[in-house]
């Protein structure tokens, strides 16, 4: 990945101490035996299936850590998602950023400013069958009218390739139903503390069957505004308040054709436009106020994500065949504040001050992302209700590349008297094509009717191609750099699960995950650090899925322990001092995980999740001043979260309700205190409450985010380089009291 300028930091020892994971396991194994009410006449807990594992299968015949999430009532962004799931968590920087994905604490790269995320990701996303992890991360996937999302903790190599060190997300997305018409329309309007504006939320989901039991088409229109709620007196162009306002709109048509009753054809076109006024970002230390950035440019972003895919299923009695053609297109255009940057390089790097001398000096970044991603993907799957269950699969995709970015110094041209055709003081390119070639296996056999053992392996091939150029006009200087590599290799998974009954089994695996290697940029004639392997993690995972009092209470676990080896990490070339990447070190992830559900008396029912991890170092690798024992950046050592709901019908009148909590722990920015981007982000909470009434087709509901208007701080970037102005933090959105109605027919 290109960036403007390169900055380096010493570091020294921080070590972290841990308690073993395992002893917070054996200390909640007592509860299980003792549950504390006996069984009500409540409804059973609702089956779940899910189909993360390439075929369909009841939730609690999973072997592995999944979690599922159907309700979407008040749920907004990924962030309220991670909020149910135990062991995820998200790298919030706000609408304008990439959110990073973190499963079991698997993250190396430090917490910052978090623009032009790369193709860094541990955790694979998917929109059904559509791969989402191309460069350059897309804002978050909306989350209207979706089936479900099923989150897989732990490697998941073998059935879904790269960036599944950590884990899966998967977007399950609502199909058209073939039998009945129906029209869902609801608006949502709020007011978020310290906001001048109002926010509104609004979407219309029609699905109409076209010929009956054989053709159906869906379709989702919706458009959200978030009204800001950042000012900035600092900016060249006038003091403006609520800078960081965003805007979403998006458009969904799926359609299904029951051809027979053996084959079927799905096919769907997304569309995603959001626009972001700044970031959500303040600088408390320097303008003295809580929301209040510092700034001297507006920082907008316009992303644009389109999804395409044809899903074609046809079943061949012992098995099924299902063909799948995607395409995954991001273009994305920002503009970023450099002003202190380049005050930081004079102090940093000039001898002779070269950039502060100019009394007007102000700069910004202007930076365009396009990313085309075509994939296709071949498998067969066994029927699921026989003893021996397979399924094998090939998969192809190609990445297409095209970045470009120039740093401007306004009036800069005119000072130094260079007669230049503009004030871009940096400009690069980079193009890159990415293909990968892979095939996969898996199988399964019931050695007894309670005991499965399963395994499975993929081998996939990389072939990476990168051209970058970049020019400094003022120095008279430019450099043209490429990078050419091709990389193979086989991933392995091993697993058995025992089923005492229908409602209390427990499992065992050993996977593996991978996150693709690559080309480095290389100047003509130069042989050393011209790539960089793939890194990869092994997991060992013994979990506990069960149901109890006639399916009433669910109570699921796991205990893990992940080795993380060969991590990519960024550094400097010591021939020649470019900034490369390379595979340094090792790590060890280990934890607990623990999800509850129950079905309670009088309508109420109980949702918690309870994480702990330790997640660090586990080898010294002085060339990047990374030491045995420093915590990995980015997750909470443990995350908590409990929730209530209530429904209840009163006659013709149904009453809905949920009061939730969640509790985020300490989060470290970098691996220790001498990065010049490290902090420790207190450990903050959050509440939201909600009640709704439904009368027939209407439904009328109140909401309030945030209700001790917690002010939690998510990242950001330190002062140790851009200076006192141009650090920030970004922040939690403040308390948001809002009202919604819908109508379904």
């Amino acid at each position: 990945m290109i960036n403007s300028h390169s900055t380096h930091s010493k570091q020294t020892t921080k070590k972290i101490s841990t308690k073993t994971p395992l002893a917070i396991a054996c200390a909640i194994l007592p509860l299980l035996a003792a549950p504390s009410w006996a069984a009500s006449e409540s409804a059973a807990v609702e089956e779940v299936i899910v189909t993360a594992a390439k075929r369909e299968q009841r939730l609690q015949d999973y072997a592995g850590a999944l979690s599922v999430v159907n309700n979407f009532q008040g749920v907004k962004n990924i962030g309220d998602i991670a909020a149910q799931v135990p062991g995820l968590n998200i790298v919030d920087a706000g609408p304008r950023n990439p959110t990073g994905l973190i499963i079991r604490g698997l993250r190396m790269d430090e917490i910052d400013s978090g623009d032009l995320s790369g193709d860094g990701s541990l955790v694979a996303s998917y929109v059904d069958n559509i791969p989402l992890q191309g460069y350059f991360v897309p804002p978050s996937f909306s989350l209207k009218d979706l089936q479900q999302i099923e989150v897989v903790r732990g490697p998941q190599g073998t059935l879904y390739g790269n960036a599944s060190v950590g884990g899966l997300i998967r977007y399950v997305t609502a199909k058209p139903d073939l039998e009945k018409y129906s029209v869902r329309a609801s608006g949502e309007l709020s007011q978020t503390k310290h906001s001048d504006d109002l926010s509104y939320d609004t979407d219309l989901v029609v699905n109409t069957p076209l010929i009956d039991n054989t053709l159906g088409l869906r379709l989702l229109l919706g458009k959200t505004d978030n009204a800001g709620f950042i000012d900035n007196p600092y900016l060249l162009s006038g003091a403006q308040e609520d800078i960081n306002d965003d805007q979403t709109k998006q458009a969904r048509v799926s359609l299904l054709w029951q051809a027979s009753d053996n084959f079927s054809l799905n096919s769907s076109y997304h569309y995603q436009k959001i626009n972001v006024g700044d970031r959500q970002a303040a600088n408390e230390s320097f303008t003295g106020d809580d929301y209040t950035a510092s700034s001297r440019y507006l920082q907008p972003m316009e992303g644009e994500l389109q999804l395409a895919s044809i899903d074609a299923t046809y079943d061949m009695g012992f098995a099924t065949l299902t063909a799948s053609v995607n395409r995954y297109d991001y273009a994305h255009n920002e503009r970023a504040d450099q002003t202190d940057l380049y005050i930081g390089l004079d102090a940093a790097y000039y001898d002779n001050a070269y950039f502060t001398p100019f009394e007007d000096l102000s700069a910004y970044n202007a930076s365009t992302v396009d990313v085309v991603k075509d994939s296709a993907e071949l498998r067969l799957v066994s029927d699921s209700e026989q003893p021996l269950r397979w399924l094998i699969g090939g998969f192809y995709s190609r990445d297409d590349l095209d970045v470009y970015m120039s740093d401007f110094v306004p009036g800069f041209n005119d000072y130094l008297d260079a007669g230049l055709a503009s004030d871009a003081e940096y400009i690069a390119t980079q193009q890159e094509v990415l293909d990968e070639y892979s095939a996969y296996g898996e199988l399964a056999y019931d050695l007894t009717s309670k005991w499965e053992i399963s395994g499975g392996a993929r081998f996939f091939r990389y072939d990476d191609k990168l051209n970058v150029t970049k020019a400094y006009p003022f120095e008279d200087f430019a450099s043209v750099e490429r990078g050419d590599d091709v990389i193979d290799g086989t991933l392995g998974k091993l697993g058995s699960r025992y089923k005492f009954n229908e409602d209390l089994s427990i499992y065992f695996s050993a996977a593996e995950g991978f996150r693709r290697g690559g080309a480095n940029l290389t100047p003509p004639g130069v042989t050393t650090n011209t790539f960089y392997d793939p890194d990869k993690a092994t997991s060992y995972e013994l979990g506990l899925r069960s149901e109890w009092f006639n399916q009433q209470l669910q109570f699921n676990a796991a205990v893990f322990s992940t080795e993380w080896e060969d991590i990519q990490v960024s550094t400097t070339a010591e021939d020649d001092g470019r900034s490369i990447t390379a595979n340094a070190g090792e790590a060890r992830s280990q934890g607990v995980e623990l999800e509850v559900f129950a079905q309670l008396p009088g309508g109420f029912s109980l949702r918690s999740n309870y994480t702990i991890i330790d997640a660090e170092l586990t080898e010294t690798v002085e060339a990047i001043d990374a030491f045995d024992g420093d915590r990995l950046p980015g997750s909470p050592r443990t995350q908590f979260s409990v929730a209530l709901d209530y429904l209840q019908a009163m006659g013709s009148v149904e009453w809905d309700g949920s009061l939730s909590f969640q509790r985020m722990g300490e989060v470290y920015t970098a691996l220790n205190e001498s990065y010049f981007n490290y902090q420790q982000l207190d450990s903050y909470n959050t509440a939201n409450a909600q009640v709704g009434v439904t009368l027939r087709n209407w439904r009328l509901g109140a909401f309030v985010n945030n209700i001790a208007n917690t002010r939690g701080i998510t990242g950001g970037r330190a002062d140790d380089f851009y200076g006192d102005q141009g650090q920030f933090e970004y922040v939690t959105r403040p308390r948001t009291v809002g009202l919604s109605v819908s109508y379904e027919y």
